[in-house]
């Protein structure tokens, strides 16, 4: 019996052992608790192409609720989203996986995305609200010269503003070109004067892809006086294009464009000299290789006698476009579109229904990256000189109107400039100096079908001829003038801040 007890004794000890060892070996094999989390979430331009033109983003996210301000504007219904997650992390949406950059969801009402690892779930709902109306505010004003006249455009990928301009002086010899651009609240010129004496008035700037920036004016320095010069900048100093003049002969009007079958520029001009080759007041023009420039070319379709006047060149996709007042009786317009080296018009002296002329001061066109055509001209169909806005629609081939006249008479004096303008989401915008010389801009209202109103961006006269209007690509919008004391007034179209 004694040994029997002790027995059980060692029986129930080696028991007790194994169901410790077994605990301890269960417990060994229970693995951290997973923790499955959205890091950060955005939506990107690149995965939203047409839809979407700069990023919008929640670097870190907080918490189970995400939401993020778009423009009104954005279609909703065919988002791409964009997101990082912690390591073994997988992503669904109505238990669909979702690949960052690449799934598309309908983000018109809150969408739950659900993070999981191993057996564990965290949701995460995504909101999309109506961010603020773009707001124009005003960004600084140049004032280390007094400027005659001057071009606006703005660099492809840092969406920088930068300013042709030539100086004013009563000593017309120091009329010389500069350059300048604003960015990160403050002016930098690129080098120095960009001639050597006076320059006309007709400039004219642009940027090709690769951000390499053209700059033309008609130099009085040139033998004959007033012929084109082309000049290019590296990003550290300026070269003529082509070593000297662009051709012999004085130029009045004056239009650039990018060459899309070479990214060198195309320049488009009016002779204004009775001894060239070319009949005065012809239009040319002429395109660089890389090396010398072909010049004396002309548009298939256009006669020699037909007097030019105001020219507007624009490059989108793989064509370039070109928009002319006709100085003729009555006044009318033309427009022509390069593409694939040929030549097609557009529209041939045009002029509105009831109208007697056009306003000979001032005249514009813009082209949307889908190559809808939009020309500002003053008639006076309506009693008196008033700009209006027409569109080409390159699919249909059909000219339509939009919104109804500007009411601005042009005949008064302090209102008789303009530019038209399209931002990247298609919404067209019009500047202009008011009946009182205001700088004014309107918006199109796609639901009104017509110009919001008015918004006055300064009470004060604007001098001089030139005000100008350009959009970058990220939707960022500047509009210049110059105020009464001659200095490059800039406001910029964004969010407020």
């Amino acid at each position: 019996m004694k040994q029997l007890n002790k027995l059980a004794y060692y029986l129930m000890i080696a028991v007790a052992a194994i169901a410790i060892g077994s605990c301890s070996k269960k417990g060994d094999d229970i693995p951290d608790k997973a923790d499955p989390k959205m890091l950060s979430f955005g939506f990107y331009a690149e995965d939203n192409e047409d839809n979407l033109f700069r990023d919008y983003i929640v670097s870190s996210v907080s918490g189970n609720a995400i939401q993020i301000e778009l423009p009104k504007e954005v279609d909703r219904t065919n988002l791409v989203a964009r997101f990082t997650t912690t390591d073994n992390t997988t992503v669904t949406v109505s238990g669909i996986p979702q690949q960052s950059g690449v799934t598309k969801n309908d983000f018109s009402t809150p969408v739950d995305y659900i993070t999981t690892e191993g057996k564990t779930n965290a949701r995460y709902t995504v909101t999309v609200v109506n961010a603020a109306d773009y707001v124009w505010t005003r960004v600084g004003a140049y004032t280390e010269h007094a400027v005659l006249d001057f071009k606006m455009a703005i660099h492809p990928t840092s969406h920088v503003p930068y300013f042709l301009y030539s100086l004013s002086n009563s000593d017309t010899d120091l009329r010389k070109a500069h350059v300048i651009k604003y960015e990160n609240s403050s002016w930098t010129a690129l080098g120095g004067a960009l001639s050597s004496g006076r320059v006309a008035t007709e400039l004219a700037m642009v940027f090709n892809d690769e951000g390499k920036l053209f700059v033309s004016f008609p130099d009085y320095a040139t033998s004959p006086s007033q012929a084109p010069i082309v000049q290019s900048y590296d990003g550290n100093s300026w070269s003529v294009v082509g070593g000297g003049s662009v051709f012999s002969a004085a130029v009045s009007y004056t239009a650039m464009a990018i060459n899309p079958t070479n990214n060198y520029p195309i320049l488009f001009n009016q002779i204004n000299d009775r001894n060239y080759t070319v009949p005065r007041r012809a239009t040319v023009y002429s395109h660089f290789n890389g090396s010398t420039w072909n010049i004396d070319n002309r548009i298939t379709g256009r006669e020699d006698g037909l007097i030019g006047g105001i020219m507007k060149a624009k490059t989108v996709g793989d064509a370039t476009y070109l928009a002319i007042y006709n100085a003729t009786n009555p006044s009318n317009y033309s427009v022509y579109k390069f593409q694939s080296g040929l030549w097609t018009t557009i529209v041939d002296q045009t002029i509105e229904e009831g109208a007697t002329g056009i306003y000979v001061r001032d005249f514009d066109m813009d082209v949307d990256q889908d190559g809808n055509i939009y020309i500002a001209a003053g008639d006076n169909a309506s009693g008196s000189y008033k700009p209006r806005v027409k569109k080409y629609n390159a699919e249909t081939q059909t000219w339509s109107q939009v919104g109804s006249i500007i009411q601005v008479d042009q005949s008064l004096v302090n209102s008789r400039y303009y530019n038209v303008a399209v931002a990247p989401n298609g919404a067209v915008h019009i500047f202009y100096r008011d009946e009182q010389g205001f700088p004014t801009v309107q918006t199109f209202d796609s639901e009104t079908q017509d110009w919001k109103e008015p918004v006055v961006l300064e009470s004060a006269v604007s001098a001089g001829a030139f005000i100008s209007l350009d959009f970058a690509s990220d939707g960022t919008g500047y509009a210049s003038y110059l105020n009464g004391a001659n200095n490059i007034v800039v406001y910029k179209y964004d969010t407020p801040n």
